[in-house]
């Protein structure tokens, strides 16, 4: 037993005692009453009848928790409060602060001790003994003196049921809250109203597209309909129940019903209610941890995203008006332990694979030539990132297909992870999407070409007022990337060591450091493995008539020295990985099989006409193509049972004739048949002389006369003339 222990019933009596003093010279425990109202003074009981209660299993000692306003300093506290409590506690101090005093009170003359207080301080009995009785009851610190008013309106109990007058209306006085103004009042909350309102409220599954208001009239509906039926009728008489909604006098408020049923679902629950799991995943749940928690340092883990820039971009072909083509994609590479920008790609196009690609090839590879392109002449060390990393976090979108992700592992160029967030889940990557107001904020400045999300109505569309080209766009986002990744400071990111060894607070201070102390830098990949890696994967077959693939022939001289076709054509077809392109069907590639090295494959003449196109087109047309293949065979049956049973019509004519004349029943070769054949060919070729004949005396009829301006040097003595 200790001090400020409880004793608790455990049976129905109730009880409930509260363990103000051990003392083991007398062998008794003082305890106080908590049940009493106001508190009464504190007790002497023996350590025996303590023990007969927790043997008997009537009472069990709990620990007690006192309010915590017990450990509020004065500053905040109300004056008037503390003024109050520092005349009680003075009234009693001469008790609380001598241990022999107190034993006294306890354990000894009790009204003695109480004599000498109420004549030391001046004050009445009745005072001095409350200040005691609250000392000991509520928590035995000064603060427990002070005024009960921070429990106020905490022990409010609302009725079981409405209580009801004689004239039958809900008595409204023990109803808290303001006067009803302007119309009938609204009863108060009892407890079945609560318990109606919780049970209701378990029905409530999805209330993301439902008013308030509307729940409440689903609730009045299901409780406070009151059923109608005409005097003395009876049941049978009744086809149809009929029910009318309780008066306002009987109903509970619709603020009281909205009060209650937040209670009851919670505010968590009722916003993921309201907003889904996923939602409420994403916008309203806490997130103490880190995005960079177990990797070590810089390439550890990318993460790459893409967004629209809210700018038009202008067309710089037109010298004579301004056009604009469109809002650009942009898409980011970011290294999540250092928040360092290592990668960038800005098109038109998109999202796909081709800019995905695009970006994190630039993440890959070197920085100075490319800003060079836009005018932006930087050192090695201004932009020092051209390392693959480790891992790599995506969106799960249709442009990171399965061919395009697994061909990007196969490929050995140091990524051994890629990690798809879940749908709808941003905040998963959320360092890469905090980078995305470098662009939205910093990069696009205040001109008529950037998109408002508020626009104002008497302006004119943006697409309308472009001012930046695509050059010049990407020359202010480079300019901002470096200042970022240069200054921006991230004292987050520091661990014990960098701290201990005075690292910098800005990106590329952490990623220089890491690279050299966290972790072992990956090496250097050329550019034709890089660009080999970011193409999609998929199989070709190996025909005798090239490598197959989707429909096309592809082949070239590589091949052909690998004698891959003559293998199909005497062993059997066998299938190759390649690597391809989306937005070309020129080209194919795939690795030596010995060497390794990329072999760039050319579509073949068997397949030139879809050479140089689009995969979605070339797809579509071959899809044209099947559909025409099969309404042609369709039309061909159709007309070949035509033609078959015109053939057996005359075949059953041609077998009818047959059997008119006389037929020979011998077994052996018919006599005569070449001669007969002879003849036949003679007569064939009389009809064939005699039609040449016609042609020539047809020919002569147009020629007896002649136009001497036209023809002026026939020779008469040509055969065709002189017939």
């Amino acid at each position: 037993m200790l001090p400020n222990q409880v004793l608790l019933s455990t049976n129905k009596n109730p009880g409930k005692y509260l363990i103000v003093d051990v003392n083991y010279q007398h062998q008794k425990v003082v305890v106080v009453d908590m049940l009493d109202n106001p508190p009464k003074r504190p007790r002497a009981r023996p350590f025996k009848w303590v023990n007969e209660k927790l043997e008997a299993e009537t009472f069990k000692l709990v620990d007690h928790e006192h309010p915590d306003v017990l450990l509020t300093p004065d500053n905040k506290l109300n004056s008037t409060w503390t003024r109050r409590r520092d005349e009680a506690y003075e009234a009693i101090s001469m008790l609380v602060a001598d241990p022999l005093y107190l034993e006294q009170y306890f354990y000894g003359d009790a009204e003695g001790i109480l004599k000498l207080l109420i004549d030391t301080s001046g004050r009445t009995k009745k005072y001095v003994q409350s200040a005691i009785n609250r000392y000991f009851r509520y928590g035995g610190v000064p603060n427990a003196l002070l005024p009960r008013y921070f429990v106020v309106g905490k022990s409010y109990q609302n009725p079981e049921n409405p209580i009801f007058l004689k004239n039958g209306k809900v008595c409204l006085k023990s109803k808290p809250g303001r006067k009803t103004t302007y119309g009938n009042p609204y009863r108060h909350v009892t407890k079945k109203d609560k318990a109606d309102i919780k049970k209701f409220s378990s029905k409530l599954k999805n209330i993301k597209t439902i008013n308030l208001i509307d729940i409440y009239r689903d609730y009045c509906r299901e409780y406070c309909l009151l059923p109608v039926r005409p005097k003395g009728a009876r049941d049978e008489d009744i086809a149809e129940e009929c029910f009318t909604l309780l008066p306002r006098t009987h109903l509970i408020s619709p603020r009281a019903f909205k009060r209650e049923l937040k209670k009851c679902i919670g505010t968590l629950e009722f916003i993921r209610k309201r907003t889904g799991s996923i939602l409420y995943a994403r916008d309203h749940a806490g997130k103490p941890g880190m995005a960079k928690y177990g990797l070590r340092g810089p390439t550890s883990r990318y993460e790459i995203d893409s967004t629209i820039a809210d700018v038009y971009i202008r067309y710089e072909y037109s010298d004579d008006e301004r056009l604009s083509i469109g809002r650009p994609v942009v898409y980011f590479v970011i290294d999540v332990v250092t928040s360092m920008i290592v990668g960038l790609h800005v098109c038109f196009h998109g999202p796909d694979w081709l800019a995905e690609s695009q970006a994190l090839f630039n993440a890959f590879t070197d920085k100075v030539e490319f800003c060079k392109k836009f005018g932006v002449h930087i050192k090695k060390e201004d932009w020092p990132c051209a390392h693959v990393c480790r891992e790599l976090t995506l969106d799960r979108g249709s442009e990171n297909g399965h061919s395009a992700i697994s061909s990007l592992l196969k490929s050995r160029v140091g990524i051994n992870a890629a990690n798809f967030n879940a749908y709808h889940r941003g905040d998963c990557k959320g360092t890469v999407e905090k980078a995305f107001d470098t662009i939205q904020s910093s990069a696009i400045p205040e001109h008529e070409g950037r998109v408002y999300k508020t626009p104002r109505k008497e302006d004119a569309h943006p697409s309308r007022r472009a001012v930046y080209t695509y050059a010049q766009f990407m020359k202010r986002v480079i300019k901002l990337i470096l200042e970022r990744n240069n200054t921006m400071a991230r004292p987050d990111a520091l661990n014990f060591e960098m701290c201990r060894d005075g690292i910098g607070l800005t990106p590329r201070d952490i990623w220089n450091w890491g690279l050299e102390e966290a972790v072992i830098p990956p090496p250097t990949k050329s550019i034709d493995s890089l660009r080999f890696a970011l193409l999609k994967q998929d199989t070709a077959t190996v025909t005798d008539k090239g490598v197959l693939f989707k429909g096309i022939y592809y082949n070239s001289d590589e091949v052909t020295a690998l004698k891959w076709l003559d293998h199909a054509k005497n062993d059997g077809r066998f299938k190759v990985e390649i690597r391809y392109t989306d937005v070309n069907t020129s080209h194919i590639w795939c690795r030596h099989p010995d060497t390794q090295k990329v072999m760039s494959l050319e579509v073949t003449d068997r397949s030139e006409r879809y050479k140089n196109r689009l995969w979605a087109n070339v797809l579509a047309h071959m899809e044209e193509v099947k559909d025409t293949l099969a309404r042609l065979d369709e039309t061909r049956l159709n007309r070949r049972v035509l033609v078959d049973m015109d053939l057996a019509e005359m075949d059953n004519m041609v077998r009818e004739q047959a059997r008119k004349l006389n037929t020979s029943t011998a077994k052996g070769p018919e006599k005569g048949v070449k001669e007969r054949k002879k003849q036949v060919g003679d007569i064939e070729k009389q009809q064939a002389f005699q039609a040449f004949i016609h042609d020539l005396n047809t020919l002569s009829s147009f020629v007896d006369r002649p136009d001497p301006s036209v023809i002026t040097d026939l020779d008469l003595k040509d055969p065709t003339y002189s017939i």
